[in-house]
């Protein structure tokens, strides 16, 4: 199994480590359902134009399935995108910083993500009771509960929360440069 990575030198304490150990293992497991998701979605979108051209007897649903699952895909992978600093960021402006300044500004953007895992946990739960409390449909042949899908939305949120503290607290503690990703190797 691969370990975290972390600077030469710096102990992050058995707290952090512990921390870090559950946060990266909820974000591969986020990671490895987005992923298996993303290979239904291939499957079912291969399929279903295989046999609508060639067979003229399309895939009833697929269609709404592989749309119902890419906020799932999303939801689920961010974090773990977030975590191996994958995504995309101004590092021109932050590598002019001054190593204390880059640190800051490492915690402001970990709050910024902290603030939109707010949002996103607070307005998709209000989502997912208003959903549930009308009985919400998706439109076409499935007609599944739209709550079901907006339930990934705080789900999400709580795991980019996850892995902001980390990032703040690993700031905090100086065991992680801005650019480096906190999380396993790629």
């Amino acid at each position: 199994m691969l370990q975290d990575q972390t600077p030469v030198g710096h102990d992050d304490g058995p707290l952090l480590r512990a921390y870090a150990s559950v946060v990266g293992l909820l974000c591969k497991l986020g990671m490895a359902i987005a992923s298996v998701l993303i290979l239904m979605d291939l499957l079912l979108i291969g399929g279903a134009v295989l046999l609508r051209y060639v067979f003229s007897s399309p895939i009833v649903g697929g269609d709404e399935l592989v749309a119902f699952t890419l906020t799932a895909i999303v939801m689920l992978a961010a974090p773990d995108v977030l975590r191996k600093n994958g995504h995309i960021g101004v590092d021109i402006l932050v590598g002019m910083l001054s190593p204390r300044w880059a640190r800051w500004a490492a915690i402001w953007s970990s709050v910024s993500v902290i603030l939109v895992a707010a949002l996103l946990i607070i307005n998709g739960w209000k989502a997912v009771a208003l959903s549930h409390m009308i009985g919400s449909l998706t439109e076409g042949h499935l007609e599944l509960p739209v709550w079901t899908l907006q339930l990934f939305l705080p789900l999400g949120g709580v795991l980019l929360g996850l892995v902001a503290l980390e990032m703040i607290w690993r700031a905090l503690a100086g065991s992680a440069t801005p650019n480096e990703p906190v999380g396993d190797a790629l």
